[in-house]
């Protein structure tokens, strides 16, 4: 009886937050709308969207755009995860698609949509980090296999970093080290090369088969 009557409490609390608040899609969509992205950044930080965003769903993800938004503009992104959206809903729909095509990588080995979703959107690698952070299972297989998707794109800084992130997931990992070199070969800067190859600890075919494919010998 007592767990009903709390539930029914919350229930009406959450029912009186909406009835307050119930213009909150108009406004942020006026926000978006004129690309007001600093304006709606301070009205997240209102007590008014605080208490939304732990009740409504719609409210919530947006919370996490904007996070990533905050993030993207920290590292002085021009472009990025709001670029091109003008409503709530365009929002919405772009962070899902990534997320569910992530996903559809991660469970199928699936990454040419994503890939080609990525090449045409303003998807960065703060936005891919992020997700990784917050849905993904294994979360440093994940991001490697982001990582070799940025690569085939020719993304190559991207893919970097993304190695990067790999390695602070899942450190001294042999693989990680061979391709952040064979990246750095593909930039012409071989010095940046034999320092990531210097930072196998212990090596293995695997190191054998890159400096094969480099024309290298073993140093």
């Amino acid at each position: 009886m007592e767990t009903f009557e709390v539930e029914k409490q919350e229930q009406e609390l959450k029912r009186k937050i909406r009835q307050a608040y119930p213009n909150y899609r108009q406004e942020i969509d006026d926000f978006l709308g004129r690309e007001a992205y600093g304006g709606l950044l301070e009205y997240y930080q209102s007590q008014k969207m605080r208490e939304l965003s732990c009740i409504e769903n719609d409210a919530a993800i947006l919370a996490v755009i904007l996070s990533i938004y905050h993030m993207e503009q920290q590292e002085g992104m021009e472009h990025g995860i709001l670029s091109g959206i003008h409503d709530l809903k365009s929002a919405q729909q772009h962070y899902l698609k990534v997320k569910f095509l992530m996903w559809r990588l991660v469970f199928f080995d699936e990454s040419s949509e994503l890939s080609a979703y990525v090449a045409e959107h303003h998807v960065s690698v703060h936005f891919l980090k992020y997700l990784v952070h917050t849905s993904a299972f294994e979360k440093a297989n994940t991001a490697y296999k982001l990582a070799m998707m940025l690569k085939a794109m020719g993304s190559l800084e991207e893919a970097f970093v993304m190695l990067c992130y790999v390695d602070e997931l899942s450190p001294n990992e042999e693989i990680v080290f061979c391709e952040m070199a064979d990246i750095f070969i593909q930039l012409e800067q071989y010095e940046n090369a034999r320092t990531c190859i210097k930072k196998i600890q212990v090596p293995s075919e695997k190191l054998l088969e890159y400096q094969n494919k480099w024309g290298i010998s073993d140093e």
